[in-house]
């Protein structure tokens, strides 16, 4: 926006960053809100698996296969009425359970009705050691007994370790493939966020990355965005030109005019009055010209700080506002600060300015340093700020009620705090105990 343009806003209005980036936070939420990324990332992972899970039942319901659970429902029914046919000849029941044991790789207990053991058998042969205390299966043998089969003893824990191993690297191609389509998808999304990001901090010069593969939706938005930028950029540096150049024809007359005005005063009272309310309009709008040009050194990110000196700043301002350097009310630790000097200047002109206009005469410029900070402060003998406008002093273009006779756009205060805050700062306005008012602004140290 032209800094000569108005800018209307409510008092209350908020005047930070319209979309500030998310901050960062933590817990599974904020990690799955935070970025579009890792939700599709995520999103894509699970739909893999579900699909896996899903298209495994499908099949196995179509294939009309038996379960595991009816498998193991048949095996235990066969190996029970095998049992059952030899149970009362003990050496066939034997031979049976050695030929299990062995063929199968499993130890057998077997246990009469009330639980006692009546032989046990690993795969190397009977043994009076019962099998195992928790059995993987166990079947009746009709109403004559139990048959317990373990298989802990034979239990390779290589065989669980290969398959956690193979369960791992298929969910870790699933979720690289995954992250690998999220990043593809989103890569044109980020560098947008980027871009736009860019050009509010003012890089113009800014522009989206295409790639042969960024076609349909989200060319057209980075071509788009591309454009507006080169539109903003070229409209910016017209802008600039021709601040500069209005600026420099409006001082170059206001300068001449002002040359004139010395040479027609020649003691004539009527005239002298005249004369002098010129030179006041001549001096308002020179005042103005230095606000628009300190407004655009801002606004173009023109600045170039220094090492500053706080006392010799304070004295060079009330050299240049025509005031007494004894005004100048400087604390010994005030030291220096980094700062521009033309705007630094303005600052502090527009502050002492305002004073002589409104509160009738500049009584002190005190010059402190506190909390890292150095503070210029200037106090006047007027009539003080009125309640309602103490919170608005600093908003573009306000004016109170007495000020608007006096004439001015509001800019002076305005332009005070933007100084401030590019600086690291602020500003501020009260009212004096003893009457007066007294307005501060301090740089970052």
């Amino acid at each position: 926006m032209p800094p000569w343009r108005p800018h209307h806003r409510h008092p209350h209005h908020h005047h930070g960053p319209p979309c500030a980036p998310p901050r960062r936070g933590t817990g599974v939420g904020w990690y799955l809100r935070a970025r579009m990324r890792r939700r599709l990332f995520l999103a894509f992972a699970g739909a893999i698996l579900t699909t896996g899970v899903v298209v495994t039942a499908v099949l196995s319901a179509l294939s009309g296969a038996p379960t595991w659970r009816q498998e193991q429902t048949r095996a235990l029914t066969f190996a029970s009425g095998r049992f059952e046919a030899v149970w009362g000849d003990v050496p066939r029941r034997d031979e049976l359970s050695r030929a299990v044991a062995r063929d199968l790789d499993v130890d057998l207990t077997l246990s009469d009705p009330r639980g006692a053991t009546l032989a046990s058998f690993t795969p190397a042969g009977p043994t009076n050691v019962p099998a195992c205390e928790r059995p993987a299966l166990s079947f009746d043998v009709a109403a004559r007994g139990r048959v317990r089969v373990c298989t802990e003893r034979h239990r390779s824990p290589r065989g669980a370790r290969n398959s956690l191993i193979g369960l791992g690297a298929a969910v870790l191609v699933l979720w690289t493939v995954a992250g690998l389509v999220a990043r593809r998808l989103t890569r044109p999304l980020t560098e947008l966020v980027r871009v736009v990001q860019a050009i509010g901090e003012g890089k113009l010069e800014s522009r989206m990355q295409l790639h042969r593969h960024d076609a349909g939706e989200v060319g057209a938005i980075a071509h788009a965005v591309n454009e507006m930028a080169e539109r903003i950029e070229r409209q910016i540096d017209e802008q600039r030109d021709l601040l500069a150049a209005v600026s420099h024809e409006i001082r170059s007359p206001l300068a001449r005019l002002r040359f004139l005005l010395e040479t027609l005063r020649d003691g004539d009272a009527a005239r002298e009055k005249s004369l002098d309310e010129v030179d006041q309009e001549v001096g308002g709008i020179d005042a103005l010209v230095g606000d628009l040009l300190a407004a655009s050194r801002m606004d173009f990110g023109a600045r170039e700080e220094v090492t500053l000196d706080a006392a010799d700043v304070a004295a060079r301002a009330l050299e240049r506002a025509g005031l007494d350097a004894s005004l100048a009310a400087v604390e010994g630790g005030a030291g220096t600060f980094r700062g521009d000097a033309t705007l630094v200047q303005a600052a502090l002109g527009n502050l002492l300015g305002n004073a002589r206009r409104h509160g009738g005469r500049v009584t002190a410029l005190r010059v402190t340093r506190a909390g890292g900070a150095v503070r210029f402060a200037v106090d006047d003998d007027g009539p003080g700020f009125a309640a309602e406008d103490v919170p608005r002093a600093f908003e573009p273009f306000y004016q109170a009620k007495d000020a608007r006779q006096r004439g001015g756009v509001g800019m002076g205060l305005a332009l005070v705090a933007r100084v401030a805050k590019a600086h690291g700062g602020g500003a501020s306005a009260e009212n004096l105990p003893g009457g007066g008012a007294r307005v501060t602004v301090w740089f970052a140290g």
